[in-house]
């Protein structure tokens, strides 16, 4: 049996064979206030942040009011703020809904759903009435919110 090197040690021993490169300094000196100004500005491309106080609430049935945080023409992220002893009536949905429950409770089916409770509907699944007794905040992932007067056609009996 032989003894070999680890490959780690072998490694660094080339590595210590390679000249030290330091990019050229007009290259290094633009990526240096690149990152300041981006620093500074406090711009992250990455995260788009909005915070609970920004943006609009719409009201959208008697006691519920909703807020788009993010959408495009096949889905849509909001918030649902509905009063307590509001309603949400039964309806079918076209595409996969998930629903987060973030605030109070909500009522569906006969079972009561807290904060952290998650509910994914699948497509053409019919919702019951949703009911919250205390009022909730809840986040719901799913096909764009029909406008009030468009609401009618969601709802089944």
């Amino acid at each position: 049996m032989t003894d070999r090197p680890d490959d780690s040690v072998l490694l660094a021993a080339l590595a210590n064979l390679l000249p030290e490169l330091s990019p050229p300094e007009d290259f290094r000196l633009r990526l240096r206030a690149s990152i300041l100004a981006r620093a500074s500005s406090g711009a992250d491309a990455l995260v788009h942040a909005q915070r609970l106080a920004d943006g609009d609430w719409q009201p959208l049935l008697p006691g519920v009011i909703v807020k788009t945080l993010r959408g495009d023409d096949r889905t849509q992220t909001t918030l649902w703020r509905v009063q307590p002893g509001a309603t949400v009536p039964g309806h079918v949905h076209a595409h996969e809904e998930e629903c987060l429950i973030l605030e109070g409770s909500i009522v569906h089916a006969g079972i009561e759903y807290f904060p952290g409770d998650f509910l994914l509907a699948q497509p053409g699944e019919r919702h019951r009435v949703f009911e919250s007794p205390r009022g909730a905040l809840f986040m719901i992932r799913g096909e764009p919110v029909p406008t009030p007067e468009a609401m009618a056609r969601y709802i089944v009996s």
